[in-house]
Protein backbone atom coordinates (compact mmCIF):
# COMPACT_ATOMS: atom_id res chain seq x y z
CA UNK A 1 0.00 0.00 0.00
CA UNK A 2 2.95 3.02 0.49
CA UNK A 3 4.64 1.98 -2.73
CA UNK A 4 1.62 2.76 -4.42
CA UNK A 5 0.82 5.66 -2.56
CA UNK A 6 4.07 6.95 -3.40
CA UNK A 7 4.06 5.95 -7.08
CA UNK A 8 0.65 7.90 -7.21
CA UNK A 9 2.89 10.96 -5.94
CA UNK A 10 5.53 10.55 -8.89
CA UNK A 11 7.65 9.35 -5.60
CA UNK A 12 11.40 8.33 -7.12
CA UNK A 13 13.85 8.13 -3.55
CA UNK A 14 12.75 6.37 -0.52
CA UNK A 15 15.13 6.53 2.70
CA UNK A 16 14.05 3.62 4.83
CA UNK A 17 15.37 4.23 8.13
CA UNK A 18 18.22 2.71 9.42
CA UNK A 19 19.80 4.00 11.86
CA UNK A 20 21.39 4.65 14.77
CA UNK A 21 25.00 3.13 13.68
CA UNK A 22 27.57 1.60 16.64
CA UNK A 23 29.46 3.69 18.02
CA UNK A 24 32.12 0.86 16.42
CA UNK A 25 30.76 1.93 13.58
CA UNK A 26 28.91 -0.55 11.88
CA UNK A 27 25.58 0.35 11.05
CA UNK A 28 22.39 -0.63 12.08
CA UNK A 29 21.33 -4.66 11.39
CA UNK A 30 18.98 -5.09 8.96
CA UNK A 31 16.46 -8.53 8.88
CA UNK A 32 18.02 -9.91 5.33
CA UNK A 33 14.61 -11.18 4.63
CA UNK A 34 12.36 -8.16 5.39
CA UNK A 35 14.86 -6.31 3.64
CA UNK A 36 14.48 -8.43 0.80
CA UNK A 37 10.54 -8.70 0.85
CA UNK A 38 11.04 -4.69 0.96
CA UNK A 39 12.60 -4.62 -2.11
CA UNK A 40 9.87 -6.70 -3.69
CA UNK A 41 7.13 -4.54 -3.67
CA UNK A 42 10.08 -1.14 -4.03
CA UNK A 43 11.36 -2.43 -7.05
CA UNK A 44 9.84 0.14 -9.27
CA UNK A 45 12.07 3.12 -6.56
CA UNK A 46 15.73 3.75 -5.60
CA UNK A 47 15.83 3.04 -2.16
CA UNK A 48 18.36 4.31 0.25
CA UNK A 49 18.87 3.41 3.72
CA UNK A 50 19.58 6.35 6.13
CA UNK A 51 21.82 5.65 7.98
CA UNK A 52 24.16 7.82 10.37
CA UNK A 53 23.30 9.45 14.16
CA UNK A 54 24.68 11.44 16.24
CA UNK A 55 27.80 13.19 16.12
CA UNK A 56 30.19 12.15 18.76
CA UNK A 57 27.97 9.20 20.19
CA UNK A 58 26.87 6.79 17.30
CA UNK A 59 29.42 8.72 14.82
CA UNK A 60 32.77 9.76 15.08
CA UNK A 61 33.90 10.50 11.26
CA UNK A 62 37.77 12.20 12.72
CA UNK A 63 38.33 8.25 13.65
CA UNK A 64 40.23 6.30 11.11
CA UNK A 65 38.80 3.16 12.48
CA UNK A 66 35.47 4.22 13.23
CA UNK A 67 35.77 4.96 9.49
CA UNK A 68 36.66 1.90 8.36
CA UNK A 69 34.11 -0.23 10.49
CA UNK A 70 30.90 2.38 8.67
CA UNK A 71 32.43 1.77 5.30
CA UNK A 72 32.91 -2.10 5.09
CA UNK A 73 29.46 -2.00 6.66
CA UNK A 74 28.16 0.13 4.22
CA UNK A 75 29.94 -1.73 1.14
CA UNK A 76 28.62 -5.41 3.08
CA UNK A 77 24.93 -4.06 3.19
CA UNK A 78 25.12 -2.95 -0.75
CA UNK A 79 26.77 -6.06 -1.67
CA UNK A 80 24.06 -8.77 0.92
CA UNK A 81 20.81 -6.35 -1.01
CA UNK A 82 22.21 -5.64 -4.16
CA UNK A 83 18.83 -3.93 -5.26
CA UNK A 84 19.03 -0.98 -2.89
CA UNK A 85 19.96 1.94 -4.85
CA UNK A 86 23.17 3.10 -2.49
CA UNK A 87 22.51 4.72 0.95
CA UNK A 88 21.75 8.48 2.45
CA UNK A 89 24.27 9.35 5.35
CA UNK A 90 22.83 11.58 7.58
CA UNK A 91 24.91 12.74 10.97
CA UNK A 92 23.46 15.27 13.28
CA UNK A 93 24.70 17.70 14.14
CA UNK A 94 27.76 18.04 11.73
CA UNK A 95 29.74 21.46 12.17
CA UNK A 96 30.21 23.60 8.62
CA UNK A 97 34.12 22.67 8.40
CA UNK A 98 34.12 19.23 9.92
CA UNK A 99 37.18 17.95 7.66
CA UNK A 100 36.62 14.16 9.26
CA UNK A 101 33.04 14.06 7.32
CA UNK A 102 34.75 14.98 3.93
CA UNK A 103 36.98 12.53 4.75
CA UNK A 104 34.72 9.93 5.33
CA UNK A 105 32.12 11.04 1.94
CA UNK A 106 35.74 10.52 0.07
CA UNK A 107 36.26 6.45 1.56
CA UNK A 108 32.86 5.78 1.17
CA UNK A 109 32.69 7.18 -2.29
CA UNK A 110 35.72 5.25 -3.22
CA UNK A 111 34.11 1.82 -1.41
CA UNK A 112 30.98 1.80 -2.63
CA UNK A 113 29.85 0.52 -6.49
CA UNK A 114 29.85 3.39 -8.89
CA UNK A 115 26.27 2.39 -9.76
CA UNK A 116 25.39 2.91 -6.38
CA UNK A 117 24.25 6.34 -4.83
CA UNK A 118 25.94 8.60 -1.99
CA UNK A 119 23.44 10.81 -0.59
CA UNK A 120 23.66 13.07 2.42
CA UNK A 121 21.43 15.07 4.44
CA UNK A 122 23.01 18.28 3.93
CA UNK A 123 22.35 21.23 5.98
CA UNK A 124 20.95 24.77 4.76
CA UNK A 125 23.07 27.88 4.33
CA UNK A 126 23.22 30.13 7.35
CA UNK A 127 20.82 32.56 8.48
CA UNK A 128 20.32 35.40 11.26
CA UNK A 129 17.21 33.68 11.81
CA UNK A 130 18.69 30.80 13.23
CA UNK A 131 22.38 31.53 14.24
CA UNK A 132 23.78 28.18 15.33
CA UNK A 133 26.48 27.39 12.84
CA UNK A 134 26.48 23.81 14.49
CA UNK A 135 23.58 23.28 12.02
CA UNK A 136 23.79 24.95 8.89
CA UNK A 137 27.05 25.12 6.26
CA UNK A 138 29.02 27.79 4.69
CA UNK A 139 28.92 28.38 1.13
CA UNK A 140 32.46 26.98 0.63
CA UNK A 141 32.12 23.86 2.99
CA UNK A 142 28.51 23.15 1.07
CA UNK A 143 30.29 23.27 -2.27
CA UNK A 144 33.18 20.43 -0.43
CA UNK A 145 30.36 18.48 -0.15
CA UNK A 146 28.32 18.66 -3.41
CA UNK A 147 31.77 17.42 -4.71
CA UNK A 148 31.58 14.12 -2.69
CA UNK A 149 28.28 13.01 -2.97
CA UNK A 150 25.73 12.23 -6.02
CA UNK A 151 23.21 13.93 -3.92
CA UNK A 152 22.01 16.40 -1.22
CA UNK A 153 18.73 16.54 0.24
CA UNK A 154 18.50 19.78 2.22
CA UNK A 155 16.97 19.99 5.72
CA UNK A 156 15.17 22.97 5.18
CA UNK A 157 13.50 23.26 8.36
CA UNK A 158 13.95 23.52 11.92
CA UNK A 159 15.18 27.09 11.57
CA UNK A 160 12.87 28.95 14.62
CA UNK A 161 11.11 31.33 12.67
CA UNK A 162 7.70 32.10 14.20
CA UNK A 163 6.21 33.90 11.17
CA UNK A 164 5.14 32.52 7.86
CA UNK A 165 6.12 35.46 5.76
CA UNK A 166 10.03 34.94 7.14
CA UNK A 167 10.08 31.06 6.54
CA UNK A 168 8.53 31.11 2.74
CA UNK A 169 11.23 33.97 1.95
CA UNK A 170 14.68 32.11 3.76
CA UNK A 171 12.98 29.07 1.53
CA UNK A 172 13.30 30.84 -1.30
CA UNK A 173 16.75 31.86 -0.42
CA UNK A 174 17.85 28.70 0.57
CA UNK A 175 16.39 27.41 -2.79
CA UNK A 176 18.30 29.68 -4.67
CA UNK A 177 21.80 29.18 -2.63
CA UNK A 178 21.60 25.68 -2.83
CA UNK A 179 20.77 25.13 -6.30
CA UNK A 180 23.85 27.97 -7.05
CA UNK A 181 26.30 26.21 -4.71
CA UNK A 182 25.90 22.41 -5.93
CA UNK A 183 26.85 22.64 -9.55
CA UNK A 184 26.05 19.22 -11.17
CA UNK A 185 25.23 17.43 -8.20
CA UNK A 186 21.45 16.44 -7.94
CA UNK A 187 19.54 17.67 -5.06
CA UNK A 188 15.91 17.72 -3.43
CA UNK A 189 14.64 20.37 -1.34
CA UNK A 190 14.14 18.75 2.23
CA UNK A 191 10.48 20.43 3.20
CA UNK A 192 8.86 19.57 6.77
CA UNK A 193 5.48 18.51 7.21
CA UNK A 194 6.15 16.77 11.38
CA UNK A 195 4.30 18.34 13.96
CA UNK A 196 7.14 18.49 16.55
CA UNK A 197 5.36 20.95 18.43
CA UNK A 198 6.24 22.52 21.77
CA UNK A 199 9.90 22.80 20.73
CA UNK A 200 11.87 26.11 20.32
CA UNK A 201 13.42 25.26 16.68
CA UNK A 202 9.90 23.90 15.02
CA UNK A 203 6.79 25.91 14.49
CA UNK A 204 4.39 23.63 12.39
CA UNK A 205 1.76 26.28 12.14
CA UNK A 206 5.32 27.91 9.73
CA UNK A 207 7.10 24.94 9.29
CA UNK A 208 4.76 23.07 6.93
CA UNK A 209 4.61 22.13 3.74
CA UNK A 210 1.96 25.20 2.41
CA UNK A 211 4.75 27.84 3.38
CA UNK A 212 7.84 25.31 2.06
CA UNK A 213 6.36 25.10 -1.38
CA UNK A 214 5.34 28.71 -1.38
CA UNK A 215 8.90 29.41 -0.78
CA UNK A 216 10.64 27.20 -3.35
CA UNK A 217 8.25 28.15 -6.28
CA UNK A 218 9.43 31.96 -5.26
CA UNK A 219 13.16 30.69 -5.73
CA UNK A 220 12.63 28.72 -8.83
CA UNK A 221 11.23 31.55 -10.52
CA UNK A 222 14.38 33.61 -10.03
CA UNK A 223 15.91 30.59 -12.33
CA UNK A 224 15.51 31.47 -16.12
CA UNK A 225 15.01 27.61 -16.70
CA UNK A 226 14.97 25.18 -14.02
CA UNK A 227 18.17 24.51 -13.03
CA UNK A 228 19.15 20.71 -14.34
CA UNK A 229 20.37 19.69 -11.07
CA UNK A 230 16.69 20.13 -8.94
CA UNK A 231 15.51 17.02 -8.63
CA UNK A 232 12.25 17.76 -6.42
CA UNK A 233 11.30 17.73 -2.73
CA UNK A 234 11.90 15.61 0.04
CA UNK A 235 9.33 14.90 2.02
CA UNK A 236 10.04 15.01 6.00
CA UNK A 237 8.12 13.00 7.01
CA UNK A 238 5.97 10.45 4.91
CA UNK A 239 4.90 8.66 8.47
CA UNK A 240 3.04 12.26 9.45
CA UNK A 241 1.80 13.07 6.12
CA UNK A 242 -2.29 13.30 5.74
CA UNK A 243 -4.97 13.08 3.63
CA UNK A 244 -5.21 16.45 3.03
CA UNK A 245 -1.52 17.08 2.90
CA UNK A 246 -1.29 14.63 -0.24
CA UNK A 247 -3.88 16.04 -1.94
CA UNK A 248 -2.29 19.55 -1.12
CA UNK A 249 0.95 18.18 -3.10
CA UNK A 250 -0.92 17.01 -5.72
CA UNK A 251 -2.39 20.21 -6.32
CA UNK A 252 0.37 22.76 -5.57
CA UNK A 253 4.04 20.51 -6.61
CA UNK A 254 3.36 17.40 -9.14
CA UNK A 255 0.46 19.77 -11.40
CA UNK A 256 3.84 21.54 -12.10
CA UNK A 257 5.50 18.20 -12.91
Amino acid sequence: ELAELLASHGVKYVFPHLCPSNANGKIAQADPKQTERFLDHFEDFKILPWIGGVLGVHCSPQSPEWRTNFVSSVVDLLQSHTRLGGVQLNIEPMPSGDKGFLVLLEELRRAMPDDKILSVAAYPPPTRWHPHPEVHWEEEYFRQVAQRVDQMVVMMYDSAIRWQKPYQHLMSRWTSNVLSWTEDTKVLLGIPVYDDAGVEYHFPQVENLRNALLGIHAGLSQFKSIPDNYSGVAIYCEWEMDDQEWEYLRKEFEKAL
